[in-house]
């Protein structure tokens, strides 16, 4: 009776655990904040965070229409946006849970499309949840605990991997209910670390399923007292949270009072868990069924509970989660022999075995097409990284094709420009030395005629030199030789008195002679001295010494004369030099 007995609490374990899910964040718990995360939705209904957290809150609480509801949403705004990482992502996640009751291969194609997109973008988050989801995927669908425990161990991994003790919690209680339908009461310790986690953190989602589980356990090892209390804890956290399956409550209510010996109040509890159906799970459903035909039975109530185990049988059959169908067709065997319908108990004994043997069947089928699945998924995948590939390849090319141009048309630019700052002072310093060559020409010209006119002495011609080539010639060896031009005083009138001229006179013959003024001759006389000096990189004398020395009083004189004679400053005269050179 008792491993009877355990059975019945093993399918009230499933049908609670069915409906729990794992979050992706910080979702919200109470009514009271899921009602501001709505809120804050109205006001910015593209926020993909929000999204993902109001669709992963009803899916906790296994409501299934609102959960749709807000992962269609989110499938929406990654079409629209791009975002596969993000958007696609969560909301299969989502998805695929809400269709596990109504369409499984839909569901777990959900789940590998899922999958795919978070191994590769290494989404422990993501995986976390895509685990915990396929885990009960083998636990309803395919009735294989021991792979659903596989996924489970795999997402406690993932949530170390996180250091994320609250989901933590969460996945020790799936996988604590997980070792009760295998008979393993171990399973407790594992729920009892499930509980503690919870009550540390407090949180209403986490607390409610590990209470719920931790009561089975208690229920199994007779811990009467316990288990009352926990269900008073876990009722007050139903009512607050907006939480579904209320039948689930009232099914261990019962079994409760059935331990207790109060068999009325244990029929009362079935009553009132059948009475709240409408929105629940067929998991629970079925779970019902069979526990309350199991209290039939014992009570000899024979008929009534052979009347409710196919009614549970024919509901399960309507649903692609039989995972009940079983146990309830274990139980009619039992049923009927109890009753005296030896054909029927062996009928049924001979449908389990067949049931089982089809389990086995489509076991394999649908293990091959998971692989089919998988493979499908897998070559979607391949073939959307290959476009990317294709598509970061042209974009590669096209940038390194662009950079290319870009380096080659700077090179000529900079090549073209080094080129005419380099032909200027090519041309400055060519434009210098033609002239100090011709100048110099010019005053040997005027000594060599003012040696021969002094040789042979004509009045005539000494007073026309005197008045023009005669001067000029002394006023270029006063520059040349005693570099007047130094002197930052220096005046026409000096000079004259030099020459033993005039003023007026003096500077009608340099102007007659070289087209210009006394100031200017002046000024080209210390520009080639400042040019001699520059010259002599090794003595690298200052600028504004230099100034100085050739006879500017003005360092900003300097410079403007300097460029309008040579076309640029004397910095970069000596940078070029130094280029040059």
């Amino acid at each position: 009776m008792k491993s009877r007995f355990l059975a019945i609490v093993m399918a009230i374990v499933v049908s609670l655990t069915a409906s729990f899910m794992l979050r992706a964040d910080n979702a919200a718990d109470g009514t009271d904040t899921i009602e501001e995360y709505l809120r804050a939705l109205d006001s910015n209904p593209n926020d993909k965070n929000l999204l993902k957290v109001v669709a992963f809150h009803y899916m906790n609480v296994a409501d299934h229409d609102n959960a749709r509801k807000y992962a269609r949403r989110l499938l929406a705004l990654g079409e629209s946006t791009g975002d596969r990482d993000f958007c696609e992502l969560y909301g299969k996640i989502v998805m695929s849970t809400t269709f596990l009751e109504e369409d499984v291969e839909k569901s777990f194609k959900l789940l590998e499309d899922a999958r795919a997109i978070a191994e590769a973008t290494e989404n422990h988050d993501a995986l976390l949840s895509i685990n915990n989801s396929t885990g009960m995927y083998y636990m309803f669908v395919n009735n294989d605990l021991y792979t659903a425990t596989t996924y489970y161990y795999k997402a406690l991994e993932e949530a170390k991997i996180m250091n994320d003790e609250r989901r933590y919690g969460i996945i020790l209680a799936n996988l604590a209910g997980a070792y009760l339908m295998m008979n393993d009461i171990s399973g407790q310790k594992l729920a009892e670390q499930a509980h503690e986690i919870a009550v540390s953190r407090g949180e209403p989602v986490p607390l409610y399923y590990a209470k719920y589980t931790l009561a089975h356990f208690y229920l199994l090892s007779d811990s009467l007292d316990r288990v009352e209390r926990l269900i008073d804890e876990v009722e007050a956290l139903h009512h607050k949270g907006g939480f579904t399956g209320e039948p689930d409550l009232y099914v261990m209510r019962a079994q409760l009072a059935e331990k207790r010996g109060d068999i009325s109040r244990a029929y009362h509890n079935y009553a009132q868990a059948m009475e709240h159906f409408k929105d629940a799970d067929i998991s629970a459903v079925t779970a019902t069924y069979l526990a309350y035909a199991g209290l039939l039975r014992r009570n000899n109530r024979y008929a009534s509970a052979i009347n409710v185990l196919e009614y549970g049988l024919s509901t399960a059959a309507s649903s692609d989660v039989k995972i009940h169908s079983p146990e309830i067709m274990k139980e009619l065997v039992y049923a009927y022999r109890d009753a005296g319908n030896y054909k029927k108990a062996l009928d049924y004994s001979l449908d389990y075995q067949a049931y089982q043997d089809s389990i086995f069947n489509l076991s394999r089928e649908r293990a091959l097409q998971e692989n089919r699945i998988r493979h499908e998924v897998y070559n979607s995948e391949r073939l959307i990284d290959e476009q990317k590939m294709q598509l970061m390849s042209s974009r590669h090319r096209i940038i390194l094709l662009l950079v290319c141009v870009a380096a080659v048309l700077i090179l000529l630019g900079l090549t073209y420009f080094n080129y005419r700052k380099k032909d200027r002072l090519y041309r400055a310093i060519v434009s210098q030395n033609s002239e100090y060559l011709q100048r110099e020409h010019m005053l040997l010209e005027q000594i060599e005629k003012a040696k021969s006119q002094s040789a042979n002495p004509s009045k005539t011609t000494v007073l026309a030199e005197e008045k023009a080539d005669d001067l000029m010639s002394r006023f270029s060896s006063l520059m040349s030789e005693r570099k007047l031009f130094k002197d930052p005083s220096l005046t026409v009138s000096s000079v004259a008195e030099l020459l033993d001229s005039n003023r007026t006179y003096v500077s009608r013959a340099i102007n007659d002679q070289t087209g210009k003024t006394f100031t200017q001759i002046v000024n080209e006389y210390r520009i080639r001295e400042a040019i001699n000096l520059i010259s002599d990189l090794e003595a690298n004398l200052p600028l504004k010494q230099i100034c100085s020395d050739v006879g500017f009083n003005s360092i900003s004189t300097f410079y403007t004369t300097f460029q309008s004679i040579t076309g640029m400053t004397p910095a970069r005269y000596r940078s070029q030099l130094k280029e040059i050179r």
